[in-house]
């Protein structure tokens, strides 16, 4: 049977790290996907047409006898066998960084032969800072919206996901890795081996590791180099969610 791990989180949020330990196990899969999106566009057109149901009082219609999710299920696991033709592996992973895959997770949870997700949330103000400083074609509101909306995205679709997920904090997948693989390993049934080498990478290439960047420590809002203007948006924006997830202003967690 095909499985595929989903990792989900804002960008800059640790997925590649995720994703580049992961391929040290059984799972392989290209460094991002972005072609989620094309199961978005199925899901959509199957489920306009039979809500339409041209014909559908029409007996003998073939949209009369539609069975709306067999078909969807058959549908995903044509787009299965095609990731396993190109990638050469029954063991897919996905990192699409984009709210997609988040809001689509419960639909994928259904109609995927063996589905597991991994979502890796990190805080706002050094998420957003990141960001700010690897996409420097984008406005700090617009790395703002695009946090608030993937973490409000993951907070509303996790529950329904039955259980089916592992979800950990940024500073977690930096400062204890080891706990980290130890988590992954049991959620995905990885053999002692692969924990250990996904472990050994986690470790090795710490996300977003630097000789001047300390990972164990975190930036306040007071001290950004923002404009006063781009700190009352970024409280805006990011500060509801935030508060959810008990992020602080001045400390990690409030």
């Amino acid at each position: 049977m095909t499985e595929i791990v989903y990792i989900l989180g804002s960008t800059r949020s640790g997925t590649s790290a995720l994703r580049n330990g992961l391929g040290e196990t059984r799972f392989s899969g290209y460094g991002e996907g972005h072609i989620v999106p094309i199961l978005d566009d199925l899901l959509s057109s199957v489920r306009k047409h039979k809500k339409q149901g041209l014909g559908a009082a029409v007996s003998g219609n073939g949209m009369r006898e539609l069975r709306e999710n067999v078909l969807l299920r058959h549908l995903f696991h044509g787009y299965e066998q095609y990731l396993v033709n190109q990638i050469g592996s029954r063991h897919l992973m996905d990192k699409t960084p984009t709210i997609t895959p988040i809001r689509m997770a419960p639909d994928l949870n259904t109609f995927h032969q063996n589905p597991r997700f991994i979502h890796c949330a990190r805080r706002h103000v050094d998420n957003v800072q990141s960001k700010v400083k690897k996409f420097t074609d984008r406005s700090l509101e617009q790395h703002c919206r695009e946090w608030a909306d993937c973490n409000r995205a993951w907070l509303d679709t996790r529950d329904r996901l039955n259980g089916n997920f592992i979800d950990f904090d940024f500073h977690d997948l930096a400062t204890d890795p080891e706990r980290i693989s130890a988590l992954i390993g049991t959620y995905l049934e990885l053999s002692e081996a692969d924990t250990a080498a996904l472990a050994a990478y986690l470790i090795a290439k710490r996300p977003q590791a630097s000789a001047d960047r300390d990972l164990t420590q975190f930036l306040r809002l007071s001290e950004m180099d923002w404009s006063d203007e781009e700190k009352a948006t970024f409280t805006r924006i990011c500060g509801p969610v935030g508060e959810v997830l008990n992020y602080g202003m001045e400390d990690y967690y409030a």
